[in-house]
């Protein structure tokens, strides 16, 4: 893909360069009007390698490099852009006047800006044959014209990842850290990301909670928890996820994920108790069943929460499914352990569970009707209901 020429444009910004040329600019001035792109920069080296100190020399490498950059494709402009970069950098090292900077940073946003914004288009669009190749190619460009924008990492990141260049995709954020000034909460979250991608749990965990502590934002920390729940630590992300589920009440899939993580917590706390009235701890029984009901009236409420905002979301569904199933399961289990004061009390909520999980796999049945795994599964606990609870 050729760029729109800037030729013309940006022969008529290098006059304000020209200003005190010395006579290998005069010639450097006639090359590039014919074109010789090429015979121009070797011109320059030569007077550069006698006066590095000149910064109208500096001044005009860049110029020529970035209308040199214009006669190749996208993947072979890189070299011209970097050493565009590094040449109008030593300029302003040496010292140039305002009007040049602002001329500096003028010709730098433009080229930015068209291969930021081809980069992009080239990744949302279908017209080319390798769009990620192309995307990848104009974004390193506008990499190498404003190494500290971070849209342009961000954006090349996702072009590697969707090309399944994991690899690459961690090394552009690394090599967004190194040029940044300062820290980056989005650049720790695709990290802590990508990490979780190839299952490094203990790396995305550090990012992540990198990222928070810069702007503690709702990704970030959802990521967090998607780590914390890969390390199966539960308890950690339940306590993350009642933060998030105060500033975001209304967020469904919060609601979703802390019922499933409470039910989690649920399950280890039910194990305890049975292992409490196996070895009769009455005291140890006490405390447990009452964490177990605090914890189960949270589960329900934010499970039965998710599914009352989308009856229709088979995930949604399914979990109330599988949760009101465990919890019978336990509980028939428990039975065979438990004081005698506490079982009827604990075979009527078994019973009310069992209903309860019937009543969630016929729903699945009647969404999901050529899977038949769910009516046979609601068919079995049906009988299993006619077997224990019929008196």
């Amino acid at each position: 893909m050729k760029m729109i020429s800037f030729t013309r444009w940006a022969t008529i910004v290098a006059m304000s360069f020209f200003l005190g040329c010395s006579n290998t600019l005069k010639i450097v001035g006639s090359l590039v009007e014919e074109e010789a792109y090429f015979q121009a920069l070797k011109k320059l080296e030569e007077g550069l390698a006698k006066r590095p100190e000149n910064q109208l020399l500096w001044l005009e490498q860049a110029r020529i490099h970035l209308i040199y950059s214009e006669t190749d494709e996208p993947i072979q402009r890189t070299y011209h852009y970097q050493t565009a970069y590094y040449s109008f950098e030593e300029a302003r090292r040496l010292g140039i006047d305002s009007t040049q900077n602002v001329e500096i940073d003028d010709l730098l946003q433009r080229y930015w800006a068209q291969e930021h914004n081809a980069g992009i288009h080239a990744l949302e669009s279908d017209e080319y044959t390798d769009r990620l190749r192309e995307a990848s190619s104009h974004l390193r460009n506008a990499i190498a014209l404003k190494p500290n924008e971070i849209s342009s990492y961000i954006a090349l990141t996702n072009a590697y990842y969707l090309a399944a260049k994991i690899k690459l995709a961690v090394k552009t954020l690394r090599d967004a850290q190194e040029n940044l000034d300062a820290p980056n909460a989005q650049i720790n979250e695709k990290l802590g990301f990508l990490s979780l991608e190839q299952g490094k749990i203990e790396d995305a965990i550090n990012f992540y909670q990198r990222s928070i502590e810069i702007n503690n934002n709702k990704n970030a920390a959802f990521g967090l928890v998607n780590a914390y729940i890969s390390s199966r630590e539960s308890l950690k992300a339940v306590e993350l996820l009642s933060g998030l589920l105060t500033r975001y009440p209304d967020d469904t899939e919060i609601n979703h994920v802390y019922g499933v993580q409470l039910n989690i917590v649920l399950d280890g706390y039910l194990s305890r108790l049975h292992q409490a009235y196996k070895d009769d701890n009455s005291v140890e029984v006490l405390r447990l069943r009452q964490a177990i009901d605090d914890i189960m009236e949270g589960a329900v409420s934010q499970l039965t929460e998710a599914y009352q905002n989308d009856i229709s979301n088979t995930a949604f569904v399914e979990s109330l499914a599988i949760f009101y199933n465990n919890l019978t399961s336990k509980y028939l289990e428990m039975l065979e352990v438990a004081y005698t004061e506490h079982v009827d009390t604990m075979s009527d909520s078994a019973a009310e569970y069992l209903d309860k999980a019937i009543t969630y796999y016929k729903r699945m049945e009647q969404l999901r009707p050529n899977q038949a795994d769910y009516a046979e599964k609601a068919e079995n606990l049906g009988e299993l209901r006619i077997i224990l609870f019929t008196y």
